[in-house]
């Protein structure tokens, strides 16, 4: 269900095309360590799929509790498309103490196809260890969202 918050609808989830209008949105989507767990330095996920015609305004990651585990240091998250995993929110630290709302916002606002949905997908990255050796951490990445008429 939506709710009107700051002038603008908010969801939780992906509600799909039908969800979606030409007033921008706020959908959220929060994804824990489990979720990017992989034996590897960096893995992209989806967490979106942009309906035909959708236009992003606007990523904005927050980390609510911190990404930490074995030898990791350092984890970021950032949000785009295969191809360009910051295409719509820049590598966000989300590593143990930072969990202020951090407001990193995207570079390019944009539509990816006039005909055809698109995947959005978050990166997490790490420098040190392995993304399968976090035991803890999870994020909220909210996306302003709406369809172009």
């Amino acid at each position: 269900m939506a709710i009107y918050t700051k002038k603008r609808l908010f969801s939780d989830g992906n509600p799909g095309q039908s969800g979606i209008s030409t007033t921008p949105q706020w959908v959220k989507i929060t994804k824990t360590f489990t979720d990017f767990s992989a034996a590897a330095l960096s893995n992209s996920i989806s967490i979106y799929t942009l309906p035909i015609k959708g236009y992003i305004h606007d990523v904005k990651i927050v980390p609510t509790t911190a990404f930490s585990g074995g030898t990791i240091l350092t984890y970021t998250i950032s949000v785009g498309i295969n191809g360009s995993t910051t295409k719509y929110c820049v590598a966000n630290d989300v590593f143990t103490g930072n969990t202020t709302v951090s407001a990193v916002h995207t570079a390019i606002a944009g539509m990816e196809s006039n005909s055809a949905t698109a995947d959005i997908k978050a990166t997490a990255t790490t420098t040190v260890g392995n993304l399968s050796a976090a035991t803890a951490g999870s994020a909220d990445i909210y996306i302003l969202v709406s369809i172009v008429s």
